[in-house]
């Protein structure tokens, strides 16, 4: 007796044809629509350096006028739908550069932040930590705004000083 299995083939994906299941073909227009989304959160001028087809970007034009929310949901859809036809592996590419460089950037912030907090709040070594990671520093106009941001802090003024020392250290940050 013959097995009745003996002339199945298992699916190979590389003989597939060009088959997309339902699922999987869900699955990439979903995708597409999460890039869609990504470059809706960026200004237009920033989704025009992308080199995206004049369909897409009139798209996106449409979608920043729009001040309805179904309307915009509608019209991200219809963005997803655009994008579905052009190979996005470049957009993929450059919005992970994006985000990468939008976090290195936050945590540069954050790290000024704390560098300025350290000075106001007088922690040890704080203002020798600074004097070594930025050498050409200028110790007499450094203690001078931190010695204000002090004061207007124990005054219970407006951070003045306090944002003129963030603006120092990031000065500082950037010529180093």
């Amino acid at each position: 007796m013959t097995d009745q299995f003996d002339s199945f083939e298992p699916f190979d994906e590389e003989q597939d044809d060009g088959y997309l299941s339902r699922s999987e073909k869900k699955r990439r227009s979903t995708a597409r629509q999460k890039i869609g989304e990504d470059l809706a959160r960026m200004p237009l001028s920033a989704i025009r350096t992308f080199g995206l087809p004049k369909a897409v970007e009139d798209a996106f034009e449409e979608y920043f006028k729009a001040s309805k929310h179904e309307a915009r949901r509608r019209q991200m859809q219809f963005i997803g739908r655009l994008l579905r036809d052009i190979d996005t592996t470049d957009i993929e590419a450059r919005l992970s550069d994006y985000h990468a460089g939008r976090a290195a950037a936050a945590a540069d912030f954050q790290h000024l932040e704390r560098l300025r907090d350290d000075l106001v709040q007088e922690r040890d070594g704080a203002l020798e930590d600074v004097l070594e990671a930025y050498p050409g520093a200028d110790l007499q106009y450094l203690r001078q705004l931190v010695r204000n941001s002090r004061k207007e802090q124990t005054a219970g003024k407006p951070a003045k000083s306090a944002r003129a020392l963030f603006r120092y250290l990031r000065e500082l940050e950037t010529d180093n």
